[in-house]
């Protein structure tokens, strides 16, 4: 199979992924609800890497935000997700080279801090909203935190079960 269609199609699926991981959100107590898109975000830029992982990443969680209605999110969604997977590849190519785990939540850790200025800085400027966009930060933080987790533990399921190396193996024919 040609390559750049092996990509492309992961790609296509992955921003399907994020969607739909961002759209299913869970209630949580005392701070709202709680999705895992950005869990498939990381995982997008581990596992398919590259423009198409940006893309792929961005656009899923944008046209969220537009499918939702939060239409005035989705022009700063697209710029943060982007931030962040060109963040984790980034990290996981000049500095965090050594351990794929390792790198993962480094990387992961310093794309959630761009999820989290990003949107303060998205919110407070942009929108208008001034330092009242702080009160948003804690949110932003305990979802970070929980999509770094579970990014993480789905990470070592799929690479304990070979699939990474599947993935991989059929990006690199």
């Amino acid at each position: 199979m040609n390559n750049k269609i092996y990509k492309l199609m992961l790609a296509a699926v992955f921003c399907a992924l994020v969607f739909t991981l961002t759209w299913v959100s869970f209630p949580a107590p005392t701070i709202g609800n709680v999705n895992l898109g950005d869990c498939m975000i990381i995982l997008c830029a581990c596992v398919l890497g590259g423009s198409y992982s940006v893309m792929a990443g961005a656009l899923g969680a944008a046209l969220c935000d537009l499918a939702s209605g939060y239409v005035i999110y989705a022009p700063g969604t697209l710029v943060i997700k982007a931030l962040m997977v060109i963040t984790i590849l980034l990290m996981r190519k000049f500095i965090l080279k050594s351990d794929k785990f390792i790198a993962l939540i480094g990387a992961g850790v310093c794309a959630e801090v761009v999820m989290i200025a990003g949107y303060f800085i998205y919110e407070s400027l942009i929108l208008g909203y001034g330092f009242g966009a702080i009160m948003n930060v804690p949110f932003n933080a305990i979802q970070g935190i929980v999509n770094l987790i579970v990014a993480v533990l789905l990470f070592s399921v799929l690479k304990k079960a070979g699939i990474l190396k599947r993935i991989t193996q059929d990006r690199n024919r």
